[in-house]
């Protein structure tokens, strides 16, 4: 009785227990993103960018200068030497700048600041369409797997019954024989089905920051493929929300600030301090007051920077424009492919799989009452994996295509 009541409790438990591991695609998405170790990088850079910041808005530090030294005095008359003792001198200077270099190397430092949190912000983009696709394809995996491994267990008990049913003849052996190879070929599938979902779940894992012999399990995710706006309107929306495009213009404008930093570098930098001399010889002789000095900018040595500063600004805005080209043709391209995909997959029922399955189911039945032959039943059972095969590999296809696309417009809906 007690050994009755403990296999009940297993197998009440065991459903449960294979629920566990569920997950949704936005759950996965929002625990990868939550724990991925590399995004910690990211927040260091903002915080770095933000001390920059500060740092840029300061004025220079102020100089001190220390002199030491021997005063002699003599008579001018006679030439006899008058006294002598210790000379010293202390001073300290302020450099002040002008022209709004500081304000410059501040705006600069702004953008640095906003293209770290662009970079932030197009890694979690790119993180989460990575974990979308992974996800999906852990779901199309073990949904391939679980269609290969059914045909192949059905194939290896109708092999048994026949040889136990009729074990005279050689038409019962060779049947037999033939429903075990083609059990051994769905087999196959089904394991290679596995070692997908395995290096799926490897890499998600690895993306999440857990154990990697941890197993999780996708739930059904929306099989929903919207339509898309035209070409030029996908383009258009990417040229303006594109994280590399947004970067690359912000760059351009961080290197426009430095041409007009290179340029103002040109004017004087004044420092000003008070100052204290004090001496010892014949007399004590005490000086103090206000140090006024500056640079004397005759040979305008700041023009080379100023022209390199220029060639940069020139190469960053060749960047940008073959960027944007670049962006478009992939935006067309993806589009190209999604709507192919998917209209492959409006011409087939979305019910397939299931029908599918179900002729399979019948061809079963049929064949162990004798109504079609082996060939057929073969056929049927294999049509039923490919057709599963087919369907979850194009809607992958075409997730995979929409996914790139939402990165590409940095990571907005693409629906009218």
């Amino acid at each position: 009785m007690r050994t009755f009541w403990l296999a009940g409790l297993v197998m009440v438990a065991s459903p449960a227990a294979a629920q566990q591991g569920a997950i949704s695609l936005d759950a996965l998405v929002a625990d990868v993103i939550a724990n991925n170790p590399e995004r910690q990088f990211y927040q260091r850079q903002i915080e770095t960018a933000g001390v920059q910041r500060d740092a840029a808005g300061r004025w220079a530090d102020p100089e001190a200068t220390v002199e030491f030294g021997e005063r002699r005095a003599t008579d001018p008359v006679s030439g006899n030497l008058a006294g002598e003792g210790m000379t010293y001198a202390v001073s300290v200077v302020q450099p002040i700048e002008f022209g709004g270099r500081i304000a410059l190397r501040r705006a600069i430092a702004e953008r640095q600041v906003g293209l770290a949190k662009l970079g932030l912000q197009q890694f979690d983009a790119t993180l989460a369409a990575r974990a979308r696709s992974l996800g999906y394809g852990l779901f199309a995996a073990d949904e391939k797997a679980a269609a290969a491994r059914e045909v192949a267990a059905r194939m290896r008990t109708l092999a048994r019954i026949i040889v136990a049913r009729d074990p005279a003849g050689p038409s019962p052996q060779l049947e037999a024989a033939s429903l075990q190879a083609s059990a051994i070929s769905a087999e196959r599938s089904a394991a290679t089905a596995d070692a997908e979902a395995n290096s799926i779940l490897y890499e998600l894992n690895q993306l999440r920051g857990a154990p990697f012999a941890a197993r999780i399990r996708i739930v059904r995710p929306d099989m929903s493929l919207p339509d898309l706006p035209p070409g030029g309107a996908l383009a258009a929306r990417a040229t303006a929300n594109n994280f590399e495009l947004q970067s690359l213009r912000a760059q351009f404008e961080q290197q426009g600030l430095r041409v007009d930093l290179a340029r103002k570098s040109r004017l004087p930098t004044v420092a000003v301090g008070p100052y204290y001399d004090r001496a010892r010889s014949d007399i004590r002789e005490t000086n103090y007051g206000v140090r006024l000095q500056t640079t004397l900018p005759l040979w305008n040595r700041q023009a080379g920077d100023v022209a390199a500063e220029q060639g940069k600004q020139a190469q960053a805005n060749a960047t940008h424009v073959a960027a944007e080209r670049r962006i478009a043709r992939d935006v067309f391209d993806q589009a190209a492919q999604y709507e192919a995909k998917r209209d492959a997959l409006t011409k087939w029922d979305g019910n397939s799989p299931k029908r599918f399955a179900e002729a399979a189911a019948d061809a079963d039945r049929n064949y162990r009452l004798g109504a079609i032959p082996l060939t057929t039943y073969t056929q049927i059972q294999q049509s039923y994996v490919d057709a599963v095969n087919a369907v979850l590999d194009t809607r992958r296809e075409a997730i995979e295509a929409l996914l790139k696309l939402r990165a590409l417009n940095g990571g907005n809906p693409l629906t009218r």
